[in-house]
C-alpha cells in the first residue's frame, strides 16, 4: 500500500479516515477515544486506543451531549 500524501510505502492506515500513511506523514496521537450509546437503555461505553497514526488533514474534537442535545461552548 502507498501514502496517500506522497506514494512513498505505508507503514499504517489514519484511524478517523482510513487514509495510507508513511513515517513522514504518520503522526502519533496519543488518545482515541471510540464512544457507543445505546438508545433503548441509556448506556454508554466508551473503548480507549492509545499511540494511534493520525493524518495532517484530520481535525479531532470533543463534543458534548446532554440529553440529546449538543451543548455548544
Amino acid at each position: 500500500m502507498k501514502c496517500w500524501f506522497c506514494d512513498q510505502e505505508a507503514v499504517g492506515v489514519c484511524v478517523a479516515c482510513g487514509r495510507a500513511l508513511c513515517k513522514n506523514h504518520a503522526n502519533i496521537h496519543d488518545k482515541f477515544t471510540i464512544a457507543k450509546s445505546d438508545t433503548s437503555t441509556g448506556h454508554s461505553t466508551y473503548s480507549n486506543v492509545y499511540g494511534v497514526l493520525k493524518c495532517s488533514e484530520c481535525r479531532l474534537e470533543w463534543e458534548t451531549w446532554e440529553k440529546g442535545k449538543k451543548i455548544l461552548k
